[in-house]
């Protein structure tokens, strides 16, 4: 019986070898197809980077004249025309009261109102406003006294191709465009573009 038993682990024992290097060639070639297909990947990073890109919403470029408007007043005053600030800077604010960012923001275009007054005119446009009375009132919280015309169909945003709110242009003295700022600003964002526009202090 003895002789039998080894007999046949003995003959068993091949197969088993066998059978452990098939299991160890298939490993090893379910390895080699997996680092070649994550080898002709690109990595995640570059794939997630690629996908937060995109591209930047189309702006009027600086040198451009920026078009000129007459809208309605928020508070039913004269129309609000830009032409009437021609030889001054102006800085174009396009805000909604249903814009977060935008209600974030007048406070500190409300300070840059007023510490450049008489030197930059300040002009809100109040786009798409589903609520003119919320509008007045934010403004009124926000301690914003400079004109603010009513673009209730975005017409004249569309002029300056804005695509999402808060957008600024800011203007020279000849009512072209100096640069855009698109997002809610700060008072120190603000006073950088003043700068820009050659307004100190």
């Amino acid at each position: 019986m003895t002789r039998s038993g080894d007999s046949e682990r003995r003959k068993d024992s091949p197969d088993k070898v066998f059978k452990w290097i098939a299991a160890l060639a298939a490993a090893c070639l379910v390895g080699f197809v997996i680092f070649v297909i994550v080898r002709g990947s690109p990595h995640p990073a570059t794939i997630g980077s690629a996908a937060l890109k995109t591209p930047p919403p189309p702006v009027l470029r600086a040198g451009t004249a920026a078009p000129v408007f007459s809208l309605p007043d928020l508070n039913g005053g004269n129309p609000v025309s830009l032409s009437a600030y021609r030889g001054r800077p102006v800085v174009v604010n396009f805000f909604a009261s249903w814009c977060p960012d935008c209600r974030a923001e007048l406070g500190a275009m409300a300070a840059i109102a007023r510490t450049t007054t008489g030197r930059v005119a300040v002009i809100g446009v109040d786009s798409n406003e589903t609520s003119q009375a919320a509008a007045t009132g934010l403004l009124a919280s926000a301690r914003a006294t400079y004109p603010v015309a009513v673009d209730a169909h975005a017409t004249v945003a569309s002029k300056y191709l804005v695509q999402a709110l808060p957008v600024s242009y800011f203007l020279n003295a000849s009512g072209r465009v100096v640069g855009v700022a698109l997002g809610p600003q700060s008072v120190a964002s603000l006073q950088r573009w003043m700068v820009r526009l050659g307004v100190h202090g």
